[in-house]
């Protein structure tokens, strides 16, 4: 309740400043919805983190960045890109859906995955996360959805960057784009260490990366391919029985996508794969841990492994699909038609059946095979100050017991002429499949089921949105959203009073209210010395707890979140950005040690990124503190998270060398 109060005090003072100051010109917002990126009053809660706050977070991982987004649960088992699960709304991390570019990336081997990218942040335009969910946004995205924009730069130009830090950090990249105004290249490549904040925490990252995008009578081309390497310590990860964990990822991704304008029509196309591939031992081999004896059984200082231990789970998982939308815009409105099909494999060594395994390949003598239809038709009615958005959805899936309808209807109304107050009431139904590992999972005292029943979740929400231009060169928008989920079949992995084994099961019906507060000023002019500041809040409670049970996803939820984003110009090429945020999460996890279910504690957070850049901008230095508080907590399982760690770099920047000419 403490932060809650402080919270709602704090936003209540800034808004009786803020808006008392003078209104000029109050534009509408421009955000994106199931129809299009125009100028339109939405119902659609949207965050979006331009090119400003991603470098002012000074992250070199997407989880990183998003840590930063008002109301949003990162939960880190291991930092700086290591593994993040995301959750929106209380939801669990296999409730959230990815899009990248126009595409929904999936993974359906564990939503563990789903941020393993490619992509380096400083190649993001901007970031959106949908807080809702939706069935627009396709199975998965049953809380919500992050929307990642990327592409190659408009200039030519070749950037490279150092930066280390605290417990032996070290990350290299260059990135070089080219090509002409219609068609544009870049090439990005990345390579990040640790020796680790604590024993077996250590982490090597690889990534490269290619994105074009070609121009012509046709319409606009997008091609980008992408792979990720990434090894790592997984001290506590899955199970504190026995903590001494690793495991290694790697990623292969491509995709096309097309789309045209067409007088009132629009089109868009798209086909893409994902491969992944992940070995995780349970109990750690190599110099210092796990090595096999003469007999050939593994061996360390804690003594042999248990007999039932077969050794590493070695999983690849693959998806192929295609997308195709088409809109059409008239004087009274826009109708859309959408689908989305793909095609989701698993081969491994631990998950599926042997009848989908791989043929003469004993590693992966298992597997499973599932396809997705997502079909969606919408009308968007427009008529003076109101707007009305209606959307039918299905999803079809071959696992499924049949066909799953997710529609959805939203109203707004623009209460005056200039868009500047805007109230808004939506109702939408979502949907996701269990994924291969809620399924099939079964070791180490972990024990998935193949009697899973699809989650679904209806929403109710309300809110309103003040936008205003101040007198003081700053664009002021205020919003509220406040909102009811009634969730059905939620799947969890629990572990129940005296037993000693976490079984994934279908939760009783959980219905999940909440209120978010989000206050942000940005400057409209370059040279304004405060750059924005943004005040959020956001509260929400279940109607069950872990109550006889260890829930270790679905009733974990941050039930409370404030944060402060602020960047200020110290001087005309010294920028200062920081955050705090103060987090209180219920529920909590077993203590093998204490023989008992620890409370989560509530902690503060705040880091801070300071950049110089020369006047010419060729070369920049930062210098970055996370947990600058050094905060002891831990916000997931066992796994104890880093204390004050300090970064530090620089970047280089040649734009228009002569050599590309």
């Amino acid at each position: 309740m403490k932060i809650l109060n402080t919270a709602s005090l704090t936003l209540l003072m800034a808004t009786t400043v803020l808006w008392g100051q003078d209104t000029l010109n109050i534009p509408e917002a421009v955000v994106q919805s199931a129809f299009s990126e125009t100028p339109e009053l939405t119902p659609r809660n949207l965050v979006t983190l331009g090119p400003d706050i991603i470098a002012g977070a000074g992250q070199p991982s997407i989880d990183g960045i998003l840590e930063t987004a008002p109301g949003i649960d990162a939960r880190q088992r291991g930092p700086l890109g290591v593994q993040t699960d995301l959750s929106i709304r209380g939801g669990s991390f296999e409730q959230v859906a990815l899009w990248v570019d126009g595409i929904r990336w999936s993974a359906p081997h564990t939503g563990h995955h789903l941020l393993n990218l490619p992509i380096d942040p400083e190649d993001i335009e901007r970031l959106q996360v949908v807080r809702g969910g939706s069935g627009t946004l396709g199975s998965g995205g049953v809380t919500g959805g992050v929307i990642v924009h990327t592409g190659p730069g408009a200039t030519d130009a070749v950037e490279a960057g150092f930066e280390a830090g605290s417990y032996g950090w070290n990350r290299s990249r260059v990135r070089i784009d080219w090509g002409e105004e219609k068609v544009r290249h870049r090439v990005s490549i990345s390579r990040a260490a640790t020796t680790g904040y604590q024993e077996n925490t250590d982490m090597t990252m690889q990534r490269i990366r290619y994105a074009g995008e070609a121009v012509n009578d046709l319409g606009t081309w997008n091609l980008s391919a992408g792979h990720l390497r990434s090894a790592f310590g997984a001290q506590d990860f899955y199970t504190a029985n026995f903590p001494q964990q690793f495991e290694e990822v790697g990623l292969w991704q491509g995709q096309l996508t097309w789309r045209r304008d067409n007088g009132p029509w629009h089109w868009e196309g798209g086909v893409h794969y994902r491969d992944h591939q992940d070995r995780f031992e349970l109990f750690r081999e190599g110099d210092g841990y796990y090595t096999p004896d003469s007999s050939g059984v593994l061996t360390s200082d804690e003594g042999t492994v248990p007999t039932w231990y077969q050794g590493a789970n070695q999983h690849r998982s693959s998806t192929a699909g295609a997308r195709f939308n088409t809109r059409r815009t008239t004087a009274w409105g826009q109708t859309l038609f959408s689908v989305d099909a793909r095609q989701e494999r698993i081969v491994s060594n631990r998950l599926g059946l042997a009848e989908f395994g791989a043929e003469g390949d004993s590693t992966y003598a298992l597997g499973d095979r599932r396809s997705h239809i997502d079909l969606t038709a919408g009308q968007r009615i427009q008529q003076g100050h109101l707007t009305a958005n209606v959307l039918a959805n299905w999803t079809l899936n071959s696992a499924a017991d049949g066909p799953r309808f997710t529609p959805e209807a939203s109203l707004s109304l623009r209460i005056d002429d200039s868009g500047r107050a805007v109230a808004f009431a939506s109702a939408r139904r979502s949907v996701r499949m269990p994924s291969y590992t809620d399924l099939y999972y079964t070791v180490g005292g972990a024990q998935g089921s193949q009697d899973l029943l699809p989650e679904e979740a209806d929403h109710l929400e309300f809110g309103y949105r003040l936008t205003a231009d101040l007198s003081s060169g700053h664009r002021l928008v205020l919003s509220q959203h406040l909102f009811h989920r009634w969730g059905r079949n939620l799947i969890d992995w629990v572990r129940f009073n005296g037993s000693s084994i976490t079984q994934a099961t279908n939760l009783r019906a959980v219905h999940f209210t909440g209120q978010e507060f989000s206050l942000s000023a940005k400057a409209t002019t370059s040279d304004h010395p405060l750059r924005y500041l943004t005040l959020s809040a956001a509260f929400i409670g279940a109607d069950e707890t872990s109550e006889g049970f260890e829930s270790n996803y679905v009733l974990d939820i941050l039930q409370s979140k404030a944060d402060i984003l602020v960047g200020w110009r110290l001087a005309d090429q010294l920028m200062l950005d920081a955050r705090w945020s103060a987090q209180d999460r219920s529920g909590g996890y077993f203590d093998p040690t204490a023989g008992a279910e620890v409370a989560f504690d509530p902690v503060h957070l705040v880091g801070t990124t300071l950049r110089w850049t020369t006047k010419e901008g060729h070369v920049a230095i930062h210098a970055r503190v996370d947990n600058l508080l050094d905060a002891q907590y831990v916000d997931i399982g066992n796994v104890d998270q880093p204390g004050r760690w300090l970064r530090g770099g620089i970047t280089w920047t040649l734009t228009e060398p002569r050599w590309m000419e």
